[in-house]
């Protein structure tokens, strides 16, 4: 049958034969981005669902065909080609995707986004890399020889610090930097352009610094300015302006694929993400270095002095590791490893490009084709970064967090103390109340009274009998003492009933015990140190090991002092159920078809199920979470079938901690549902950890009643009477009581004890506690100041195990374990602790001597200040990209860089103040002829603004930019409101509230439609070049746009409302505001001749125009749409 379906393919594709030889283009080397997206797309593709049938690796290829090689694909099987390029309609391949007319592979059909991408792959023109290969590339059909590429290529090579080159014009240099441009130039045979004017010079530094225009008095300060030091002087104050941060964050952002949500269906949020482009900006601000940047990102966690944000009160280093969690997940995949492999690949790309420009994630499926990264590289970067869990974390200072912590300790342990009194003097009267209970004295008003009370009171109803006697036979099963006194008391032969019992609850409990040893495996015990000591987790909540049997938390408010006594586990809310709290399972294999686990809790807490690390707030086939809806101790339950073979672990986690906030199912079918607080209040606990195939939940065998039937050398006679039994139970209730003031409780006398404090025969109302409620007061009082955490996105590490090779990068093909280590070109040493690999991987990376990281930092700064990179392709420093135009520059710089402690500012500085970055635009004549692409820098390269910059300087112009820095970020504006979905239908304001563009919310699904249309990038993976489009739909945008528009309209309505002035004195205004000149002569004469025609229309005076909004909207609107608004020169 395959072999039938193979041929029918093969021969459909003759009919394309001529078409093809007809259509295909030249072979064109492909660029560093089309080689990338077949190497990380388009090959695994065909190699995890083509190969198997039709590459060289077959003997005789199905059909005669091959598609492990462009010029086969092209020159087809028996009868003709498999692809026409540039055209995926009429290319066969893609038509068979789509099952026309017969589906390939005959496996099963692809999904619509791997479809899509071999289409955009032959639309591209079906580029192939080893079509680019330069007479220094390797040949990719070589073996691969790593030592050989790593020698042989310029990027490996260390640093080298060369003395600045002698140049001819020993006037021209203003920086070192200047003479490595001149000496180029003079090589050539070329001048450099000459400075630009002030004006000019005032405006690129703006927006180059700040991302904002700058403004008439800012320009006139410079240009008036005549002092030597008037260049530097601006320079300094634009460096500590706020604004520097939000624009060098927003570049940075790009290289982290910054989005607010992770794509899909439903496009669900990434909760508080805002916070970290927040962090970027106080990093850029603050100077922080490069290096620690590098560490923070990739390691933040681990970090064993994290930096403190005195100001913020924040933990920094925290919120770099939210750049894990940018990522896009698939919709409710059915394969969760294949999409957890899918966006750990994207993470091993955009931190290999963004630190070391490289495409490490090319070598998923093979040895590079081209650069010095083996597969073996590939899977110990990935196995890196693959142990990073998700999760919520609070980033606070801790100081902060632990606010009050030791005072309510000291308070909690005196408290206690002083209970444990009281409790023992109470515990001796126990038997008389049990006593009491079944003989209630008469009332006060006499038996008559009593009589005629009983006589008028109503009787029961059948279900309220029914529910009691329901209520009571539930007690009973429970193995409540209480139940089994009531039960005994009654009896009419005690000592038969006791026997009764007795026998009763040792064959009960032996055939629980039996039953659970037979039904189930027990996975944790919380209570257990070693078992404990294997979960990871974090927040103040968290406790170092797990609490012994006897634990209890003090209610907030409310005339009782506890709830109960908790038996051993695990607990967040011990001091206060503001305190955060993760704990999470180790890893596990997913083998039965059940899973049971004892917890507790409330206010939406959660036990949830997070398989391979899927940490998308779904519901559907994703709705393994359940929330504890008491404070004791019950059993819920999860059926796994449909996950097995797949790893995960269990997460506890408080409310706002938990890695996806999503009712549980009872709560989420509810009819009134519960409400999310707001006050930071949660509180989870859990004990034990099972695995089953049936479906029940173990049984109790520790249980209250059990410690009414143990025996003592002092006390081995069973109870004859009930009042024995009453002084039975005193005892033992005194005995615990005792134990639990000694912090000696056991499990078993726990329980007895809390069903005796929950039952009010031990007092915990603090009417009858009058000693305690002076120590309660002042402890709730420190409970109310304990801070609530703020929480961002984050990871905690689980110390994973080395990752297995995924055999032609297939998710499902596991091959041999590869050690944890850095780049073998640079250093391939094993990392030896598994919990420390990510950190140990930033250290490597942000070295000093590396060759790449200084390099590739330096070359991203100076990309942004001069328009191109000394290396252009920024992004890739192999063997595909672009060699550096001045190869000595770049290593100066890097190493200066290293040297002035990786300060961006400090590079950014020296950059600036050179003459290089203050040349004119204009090229020269030779220039043009010698070096179109200005790659020796003859003049400054014009730029046309980023689509933030340019919406921005509308704001600004405008007079709407509101200057307010940080917070959650501005509801993105859709051009219909159509185009939102079903999770996030708020569709915000046209001008984001007149915030800069780097507040306004950044969505997978949903953009804004001004921002992308001058190409704001997709959020997929590191962009340190963004594309720079001329195309008519942003003349249309321009004129057409409603944000456009109404920024016209604000501006118009200012200069309407403000001093008249003089018509030309506006205009000039409206130029120096827009353009950062004044009008020249003849765009002063064409504006005015336009405000005297309007006059005319309306038989006024020009002047009066000064008050109509609308005729300066109109001029607005104009100076909105004239190229150098939006460009630099």
């Amino acid at each position: 049958m395959l072999l039938k379906q193979a041929l029918a393919v093969a021969t459909a594709f003759a009919g394309a034969a001529a078409l093809a030889a007809a259509q295909a283009p030249a072979v064109q080397p492909p660029t560093a981005e089309q080689a990338e997206f077949f190497e990380t797309t388009i090959r695994p593709l065909l190699a995890n669902n083509c190969y198997a049938c039709h590459s060289a690796g077959v003997a005789t290829p199905f059909g005669g065909l091959r598609l492990d090689n462009r010029e086969l694909m092209l020159a087809g099987g028996d009868t003709g080609p498999a692809l026409v390029p540039g055209s995926p309609a009429d290319s066969p391949i893609v038509q068979r995707l789509h099952g026309r007319p017969v589906l390939m592979p005959p496996t099963g059909a692809l999904d619509a986004t791997e479809i899509a991408a071999v289409a955009r792959w032959v639309e591209m023109g079906a580029p192939w890399p080893a079509a680019r290969a330069a007479a220094d590339t390797p040949d990719p059909s070589e073996p691969f020889d790593l030592e050989a590429r790593r020698t042989a290529h310029w990027a490996w090579q260390p640093v080298v610090a060369t003395e600045p080159p002698a140049v001819r014009d020993e006037a021209w240099p203003a920086t070192v930097e200047d003479r490595y441009i001149l000496a180029r130039l003079e090589a050539a045979g070329l001048a450099p352009a000459g400075d630009a004017d002030r004006a000019t010079l005032v405006r690129r530094l703006s927006f180059d610094l700040r991302g904002l225009p700058p403004t008439p008095a800012e320009i006139a300060r410079f240009t008036s300015d005549r002092s030597p030091t008037a260049w530097a002087d601006l320079v300094n104050r634009y460096l500590e302006s706020p604004h520097f941060g939000e624009r060098w964050a927003r570049h940075w952002m790009d290289l982290f694929r910054y989005s607010e949500s992770h794509g899909s269906e439903g496009d669900p949020d990434i909760p508080l993400a805002w916070r970290y482009r927040d962090y970027l900006i106080r990093a850029f601000n603050g100077d922080v270095p490069y290096d620690q940047l590098i560490r923070e990102h990739l390691a933040g966690d681990l970090l064993p002095e994290p930096r403190i944000d005195p100001d913020a009160g924040t933990n920094e280093s925290l919120l770099g590791t939210a750049n894990f969690r940018l990522i896009e997940h698939g919709y409710q995949p059915v394969d969760p490893w294949e999409d957890r492999v899918k966006w750990t690949d994207n993470q091993v790309d955009v931190a290999s490009k963004a630190f070391l420009g490289l495409t490490v994630s090319c070598a998923r499926c093979h040895d590079h084709k081209f650069d010095a990264i083996s597969q073996r590289d590939y899977y110990s970067f990935f196995g890196t970064l693959y142990g990073a869990r998700p999760t919520q974390r609070a980033i606070d200072d801790p100081d902060r967090l632990a606010t009050n912590r030791d005072a309510l300790v000291d308070l909690k342990t005196e408290i206690r103390a002083a209970l444990a009194d009281r409790w023992i003097r109470d515990a001796a009267d126990v038997s008389r109340k049990l006593l009491a209970m079944l003989d209630p004295a008469p009332d006060a008003s006499g038996p008559d009274a009593a009589a005629a009370a009983e006589e008028d009171a109503e009787p029961p109803t059948v279900e309220a009998q029914a529910a009691a006697a329901a209520e009571e036979a539930a007690q009973r099963a429970a193995g409540s003492v209480l139940a089994a006194w009531r039960a005994l008391a009654a009896a009419a032969d005690f000592p038969d009933a006791w026997d009764e019992v007795e026998a009763h609850w040792e064959a009960e409990l032996a055939d629980r015990e039996r039953f659970n040893a037979e039904q189930f495996e027990p996975a944790w015990d919380l209570s257990d140190p070693d078992d404990y000591a294997a979960t990871v987790g974090h927040g103040v909540g968290r406790t170092a090991v797990p609490s012994r049997p006897g634990e209890f938390a003090i209610a907030r408010r409310g005339d009782n002092l506890l709830t109960g006594i908790y038996p051993a586990g695990a607990y967040t809310h011990l001091l206060s159920d503001k305190h955060a709290g993760v704990i999470q399972t180790p890893r596990f294999r997913i083998d039965s078809d059940y899973i049971s686990f004892r917890v507790l809790g409330g206010n939406l807490s959660f036990a949830q199920l997070i398989i391979e690390n899927y940490a998308v707030p779904r519901g559907g086939i994703y709705h393994l979470r359940h929330s504890p809806k008491q404070d004791a101790m019950s059993w819920a339950q999860w059926d796994t079938s449909f996950w097995k073979d797949f790893t995960a672990y269990i997460e506890f986690a408080t409310q706002d901690d938990a890695t996806m906030f999503i009712l549980d199912p009872e709560d989420g079918r509810a009819q009134n549902r519960p409400v999310r607080r707001t006050d930071g209040r949660s509180a989870i606990g859990a004990s034990r950890i099972v695995f089953h195939d049936t479906r029940a939940t173990p049984k109790e065998t520790v249980v209250p009643v059990r410690s009414l039937f143990e025996r003592d050398a002092a006390d081995d006679r069973a109870p004859g009477t009930r009042e024995e039994l009453a002084a039975l139970i005193g005892r033992r209730l005194a005995e615990a009581v005792a134990a639990w003031g000694d912090d000696t409780l056991t499990e078993q006398q726990a329980v007895f004890l809390d069903e005796f404090v929950r039952a009010d025969l031990l007092p915990r109302s603090l009417e009858e506690l009058v000693e305690l409620r002076a120590p309660v007061a002042q402890y709730r009082l420190l409970e109310r100041d304990v801070p609530v955490a703020r929480r961002a996105p984050g990871v905690v590490d689980e110390a994973a195990p080395d990752q297995p090779l995924l055999v032609r990068g297939s998710h499902t093909n596991l091959g041999d374990l590869v050690p944890r280590s850095f780049l073998t070109a640079l250093d391939g040493r094993p990392y030896d602790e598994p919990g420390q690999v990510r950190l140990r991987l930033a250290e490597a990376i942000a070295a000093s001597d590396n060759p790449l990281t200084a390099r590739v930092a330096v070359n991203r700064v100076w990309r942004h200040l001069f328009g191109y990179g000394l290396v252009r392709t920024v992004d890739n420093f192999g063997r595909l990209g672009d060699p550096p135009s001045h190869p000595a520059l770049l290593d100066h710089l890097a190493s200066e860089f290293v040297r002035d402690g990786w300060s961006v500012k400090q590079l950014v500085r020296q950059l600036v103040l050179s003459r290089a970055y203050r040349m004119d635009s204009q090229p020269s004549a030779a220039a043009t002829d010698s070096d179109p692409e200005n790659r020796l820098l003859q003049h400054a390269n014009l730029r046309r603004l980023d689509a933030e910059a340019i919406r921005d300087a509308m704001l600004s112009v405008s007079g709407r930019l509101d200057s307010e820095m940080y917070g959650p970020s501005v509801p993105v504006h859709y051009a219909s409101a159509l185009s939102a979905n079903e999770d996030f239908d708020d569709n915000g304001p046209v001008d984001g509230d007149g915030r800069r563009s780097i507040y306004q919310e950044i969505r997978r699904n949903s953009h804004n439609p001004f921002l992308a249309v001058f190409d704001l990038p997709t959020p997929a993976t590191t962009r340190g070049q963004r594309d720079t489009t001329n195309v008519p739909a942003q003349s249309l945008a321009m004129l057409n746009s409603p944000f456009v528009i109404g920024q016209a309209a604000e501006w118009g309505r200012r200069l309407a409302e403000g001093e008249a002035g003089t018509v030309e004195g506006r205009i000039d205004h409206m130029f120096l505001r827009a353009l950062g000149r004044p009008a020249a002569e003849d765009e002063r004469a064409r504006i005015v001749g336009y405000l005297n025609g309007v006059a005319a229309e309306r038989g006024a005076e020009t002047s009066l125009l000064l008050y109509d909004a609308g005729v300066w909207q109109d001029v607005a609107h104009s100076l909105f749409n004239l190229k150098e608004f939006i460009f630099v020169p």
